[in-house]
């Protein structure tokens, strides 16, 4: 397995990890022979080779126990593999997204203002700067809420002050481990936009289907020890957990894997807010114009063209006002305004001409 952003060779690499793995994996060298991966008997990872490229953005699902967190902590390196190789490209700069939030415990006694001090004053979001309290504004952040220590906020707020500090680390590689734990719907539309314009390559793991699809344009499965991809996306992983289902149950076989890929914010069955279930048929049997991969890709284009039109209708609203409050004898200022109007009214008749076109394949 290779997590390799920045043009470092391919290797083959699988492990096995004892009882104690994190022992007995710290004494294995980086470049032992590719075996085989398992957790307490359990295999975590068999005869993998993975390359994860500049740009990647990847989300990764399957079922409790399969190791995504253990495949995770391989790809950035704080867990060796017993046997085989991960190979990092030498200008990867790692950020994680953990469950946990013991990094912030560090920080507990520090006032929010005084973490912020630490970076530097603005962030790149959609190629512009933006200020650091406006970000922090965006996350649910109030002005008043400077003084306030970290260890005095919520749980919630931690993940979404750990998401900042991410941010503003500014690292290439972003590894998240369900990102959308502790944090209500409105700011799991924050994040999703914040990781639209995020720039470098992105590893999701998260029980979320419609997070998934959101900000990720590749869904992996770790089944079996293997890490399979997924061109049908989220629907392809619940047909293959119910094609396994429904083979165990005709050898009799009890109980069933249940996929970790709901969706929280619109039902958690195989059909999706359009009528259409896993094959991507509507109700009534009518094959759809677009299928498989195709289908999926048109919805999810859908999806962020919502998103950027949402963006581009505050940012109108916004020009309109501030002209409304301009100098009317600043031409010059007007003229720059009404410009800028125009290009986002330009942009969002675009969008919206694709949207229609994509709504027709689809219907």
């Amino acid at each position: 397995m290779v997590p390799s952003p920045f043009a470092e060779p391919s290797v083959t690499a699988s492990v096995t990890l004892t009882k104690d793995a994190s022992s007995a994996a710290a004494s294995v060298p980086d470049t032992s022979a590719a075996t085989t991966v398992t957790v307490t008997g359990r295999r975590v990872l068999d005869d993998v080779t993975w390359l994860i490229g500049p740009g990647d953005r990847i989300g990764i699902v399957g079922a409790n126990g399969a190791g995504k967190s253990t495949l995770l902590r391989i790809i950035d390196g704080t867990l060796k593999p017993t046997a085989g190789r991960v190979t990092i490209g030498k200008t990867v700069r790692f950020a994680v997204l953990s469950q946990r939030l013991d990094e912030l415990e560090k920080l507990a006694k520090y006032r929010i203002s005084e973490v912020l001090s630490r970076y530097k004053p603005t962030y790149v979001v959609d190629g512009k700067e933006v200020p650091v309290g406006q970000l922090m504004e965006r996350l649910g952040f109030s002005s008043a809420q400077l003084m306030t220590p970290i260890g005095d906020l919520s749980g919630g707020q931690k993940r979404r002050m750990q998401l900042l500090l991410i941010l503003l680390d500014e690292p290439n590689v972003l590894i998240m481990d369900e990102p959308g734990n502790d944090l209500d719907t409105d700011m799991l539309a924050v994040m999703e936009d914040l990781l639209d314009s995020w720039p470098g390559t992105l590893v999701v793991v998260s029980h979320d289907r419609y997070l998934l699809e959101r900000v990720t344009d590749d869904q992996y499965a770790l089944v079996g020890g293997k890490v399979r991809h997924l061109p049908g996306g989220v629907d392809e992983y619940l047909r293959l957990v119910d094609a396994e289902a429904k083979s165990r149950g005709a050898e009799g076989s009890s109980g069933s894997s249940e996929p970790e890929a709901s969706a929280k914010h619109g039902g958690a069955d195989a059909h999706d807010a359009g009528g259409r279930d896993a094959a991507g048929t509507d109700d009534d049997g009518k094959e759809p114009k677009l299928s498989g991969k195709a289908f999926h890709d048109a919805k999810r284009r859908m999806a962020a063209i919502e998103r950027r039109l949402e963006r581009l209708e505050e940012d109108q609203a916004s020009l309109e006002a501030e002209m409304a409050a301009h100098d009317p004898s600043d031409y010059v200022g007007l003229g720059k305004l009404n410009d800028e109007l125009k290009s986002a009214r330009k942009a969002s008749s675009d969008l919206e001409a694709e949207w229609m076109e994509l709504g027709e394949q689809v219907e």
